[in-house]
């Protein structure tokens, strides 16, 4: 299992002692986390998380998470923050979630930090305060963590909590792309699509659009989508662009949903077909994209009863298999005009 960035020392001992664990050892090490050898009430408590050799059990796992978060292990600090503030086996709870965040932060564990920023950045459970915000992901990118360095950026494009400054976004943005970040691989994208900090590049957009894409971006598949359709740094091509949006779409992101609908509405890189056509529309209304609603009523004029009663089974079908949770709005820009 892949483990997240800025992961401590002490994390990836737990979990190779995790992946290595057999049945018989379960009975020492529930004695070794009972005596509070620290070690073992981090692997006791993961155990219980991910259901490994022991069965899963939400409530035993935070009985010893806590444990070992009381004893200031900071990477569980921050685990068991994001339980609480996702109420994931435990009663939602933004005051624990903000109270453990503060304390794996104050220990310097990055991810620790930038989820306070976020908490900030949304007022869960505190006012929504920018420039907190700002603090703690300046925090978190000092110390390298990417995601942070992505979100300090967007609030200086955007001046929230930090005066506007393109010049830095553009050098957070490029930080966090070197590292592979996807989301600030779109962001730098688009930088370079507005020209905004840097000269407008539509080749050099493309480029980031594409590695943004190529990880499973749905924001960059839409984005490399538009660049296609628009012949813009790449030569035109519908089908490709086609080919991009059904991805995006796929993943749940409804402006892309909601611009293949108009593709098969026209014909444009896909064969014309009025029930896909709303049945896209209808899922990116769906998804809160206003523009669809317009475009499935005027669409629904046009269309037969058959076809508006195969459109709807299509749209029940696609509904149960689009992901709902792809998008994680506050990492992304806003989506671009379609024209």
């Amino acid at each position: 299992m892949k483990l997240p960035e800025g992961t401590t020392v002490q994390e990836v001992a737990v979990n190779d002692q995790l992946l290595a664990l057999t049945k018989e050892q379960i009975p020492k090490l529930i004695e070794n986390a009972t005596a509070d050898d620290i070690q073992a009430v981090c692997v006791l408590g993961m155990a219980y998380q991910r259901g490994i050799i022991l069965p899963h059990d939400d409530a035993e796992a935070i009985k010893w998470l806590t444990r070992a978060a009381m004893h200031g292990v900071s990477w569980v600090q921050n685990f068991l923050a994001s339980k609480y503030r996702g109420g994931a086996g435990v009663a939602q709870d933004y005051s624990e979630a903000l109270r453990w965040y503060r304390a794996s932060a104050e220990q310097h564990y990055p991810a620790a930090a930038h989820n306070l920023g976020y908490m900030y950045l949304n007022g869960m459970g505190v006012k929504r305060d920018y420039t907190l915000a700002a603090t703690w992901y300046a925090t978190a990118s000092d110390q390298g963590y990417a995601p942070a360095q992505n979100n300090l950026g967007e609030l200086y494009q955007h001046g929230r909590g930090v005066h506007e400054d393109y010049t830095l976004a553009v050098r957070l943005y490029r930080q966090a792309a070197q590292h592979g970040l996807a989301s600030a691989q779109n962001n730098l994208g688009a930088i370079y699509e507005a020209g905004l900090g840097v000269p407008r590049d539509y080749t050099e957009a493309v480029k980031w659009y594409r590695a943004s894409a190529e990880q499973g971006d749905p924001v960059g598949e839409g984005n490399l989508a538009f660049m296609y359709a628009h012949g813009q740094g790449v030569r035109r091509d519908l089908e490709e662009s086609a080919r991009w949006l059904l991805k995006a779409a796929e993943s749940g992101y409804a402006p892309a949903q909601g611009r293949l609908g108009r593709q098969y509405a026209t014909g444009q890189g896909v064969p014309l077909d009025y029930v896909a056509s709303y049945s896209w529309y209808k899922l990116a209304a769906a998804g809160g994209y206003a523009p669809a609603r317009k475009a499935m009523a005027d669409l629904s004029r046009t269309m037969t009863s058959k076809q508006l009663q195969a459109a709807e089974a299509q749209f029940r079908s696609r509904q149960s298999r689009t992901r709902s949770d792809a998008v994680i709005p506050e990492q992304k820009l806003k989506p671009q005009q379609w024209q």
